[in-house]
């Protein structure tokens, strides 16, 4: 299995998804799994921690630890851009479910308001809406060459 990065997939492309997003998401499963409470407060400052609720945490991580994996595994190993549109219409999906829980807990007013957003909320969807939206780029095949063939290599 060859981990070469599939060079007729644009540089922006491979560097978010191949590079940062990976490491951002050993991150996120680092924090899920050994700060619960800290990263609970970075969703919903209101949010109160128990410990009884752990195992919602470490499934997290374990979410977070896929989508890592995906990124920096799967998609180094193909240079399908079907493969690629697959995995990570898969993500998108998941950042929408992310971005609607922010939006429950925020309100509206708060949602689509920056000026109200604490440090947290910012790294949240700077996190979430530039990915998100490079994703459904992807998806749309916006930049995306297919100069090589869309069977999996």
């Amino acid at each position: 299995m060859s981990l070469a990065s599939p060079s007729h997939i644009a540089l922006p492309y491979r560097i978010l998804f191949l590079y940062i997003e990976p490491l951002a998401a050993l991150f996120g499963t680092y924090t899920t799994l050994f700060h619960p409470e800290p990263y609970l407060l970075s969703l919903s400052p209101t949010a109160t921690y128990s410990p009884l609720t752990y195992p919602i945490y470490a499934q997290i991580a374990g979410h977070d630890l896929l989508f890592s994996w995906l990124q920096a595994v799967l998609l180094r190993s193909t240079s399908s851009v079907r493969i690629w549109k697959i995995v990570l219409f898969g993500i998108l999906m998941c950042d929408v479910l992310h971005l609607y829980g922010s939006y429950v807990v925020l309100g509206p007013e708060s949602f689509f308001d920056p000026r109200t957003w604490r440090w947290e909320e910012w790294i949240t969807f700077v996190m979430t809406y530039g990915p998100g939206l490079l994703r459904a780029a992807f998806c749309l095949e916006i930049g995306v060459s297919q100069t090589r063939a869309t069977k999996p290599s």
